[in-house]
């Protein structure tokens, strides 16, 4: 199920840039459509998270904002220039993800020095002090290293290189809890001393949400919407009583799925917890609870009335 983003391509702020502008992009290999018309304006300075099943266009997304994959059709402009011809607007943008195909003989030394010549604001100093901090010294060469360690090199590399536009693609895949909260006060840290457009994408919400200014969501290679956190916590509410007490309520609201339980039954509706339906609810004597932006990303994308998962116990 769509939603509506926010006006103007996707909530174009007046008193702030645009970092990333995608009018009408599509991606299709072969008979697959991995992005379909896809038209938003991401905002410089903001932590975004792009979030999504797997298959619904995120990685896509990501190598064609940072000119490494040709989209089929559409515009994208990074920086208000096309980084496919442009080389300096290419190198305000950097993409990375949790494993990327550097040699496994390389140093980590030598990943560095890389970084250190491609991107002019790159900070050496302080990628160092990251990689110390994880514990990775920088003699060891890539084959020697764990899922979680290429992750670290890979976000801290990524992190020094301070462009304009950050992309980060499942980043923090094998890090260990510990570890992951470290990355994720870095991360929120020296945003707030060297503010960009970072964006995230990870099948982990409920793990970011809070270092996150806005979230993109998308579904199937659509975009379900583009909206700062604090409205996407006002998106839903959930409203559970018996069968007939909430189908009785829901009867020409705006609601996003029902679902019975093994007692009673709830319905997702569209509004905030504190507004108007969701008064009504409580007078017609249903409990009324918030919806999370986690569970919002999944009401909003899950199959309708629950068809493919009741199928399972069809006889």
């Amino acid at each position: 199920m769509l939603v509506s983003s926010r006006k103007d391509n996707g909530g174009q702020k007046e008193m702030e840039g645009i970092a990333i502008q995608m009018d009408a992009v599509r991606k299709e290999y072969r008979k697959n459509i991995a992005l379909d018309g896809i038209t938003v304006n991401l905002h410089e300075n903001c932590i975004i998270g792009l979030i999504g099943a797997n298959g619904s266009g995120k990685t896509t997304l990501m190598k064609i904002c940072a000119g490494l994959e040709e989209k089929s059709s559409g515009e994208v402009l990074v920086c208000g220039a096309d980084i496919t011809k442009d080389i300096s607007a290419s190198e305000e943008v950097i993409y990375s993800m949790h494993d990327l195909p550097v040699g496994k003989s390389y140093r980590i030394s030598e990943i560095l020095k890389f970084y250190d010549i491609t991107y002019p604001h790159f900070d050496l100093v302080f990628c160092k002090k990251m990689l110390e901090l994880f514990g990775i010294s920088l003699k060891k060469t890539c084959r020697t290293l764990s899922q979680g360690q290429k992750s670290l090199v890979h976000f801290s590399c990524a992190a020094a290189a301070r462009c304009r536009v950050t992309l980060l693609d499942e980043p923090f895949i094998g890090i260990d809890i510990e570890k992951r909260k470290m990355v994720y006060e870095i991360l929120l840290r020296d945003f707030m001393e060297h503010p960009r457009a970072i964006i995230i994408s990870s099948h982990n919400l409920s793990e970011i949400e809070g270092i996150l200014s806005e979230m993109l969501l998308l579904h199937r290679g659509k975009m379900v919407f583009y909206q700062d956190m604090d409205t996407v916590r006002e998106m839903l509410f959930r409203a559970d009583g018996s069968k007939e007490e909430v189908m009785g309520f829901v009867e020409g609201k705006e609601t996003v799925c029902t679902r019975e339980k093994e007692i009673g039954c709830y319905a997702v509706l569209k509004g905030s917890v504190s507004g108007k339906t969701a008064q009504e609810a409580k007078a017609a004597g249903l409990s009324v609870s918030a919806v999370s932006p986690e569970d919002a990303s999944v009401y909003l994308t899950m199959p309708e009335e629950g068809k493919e998962l009741e199928s399972l116990w069809e006889n």
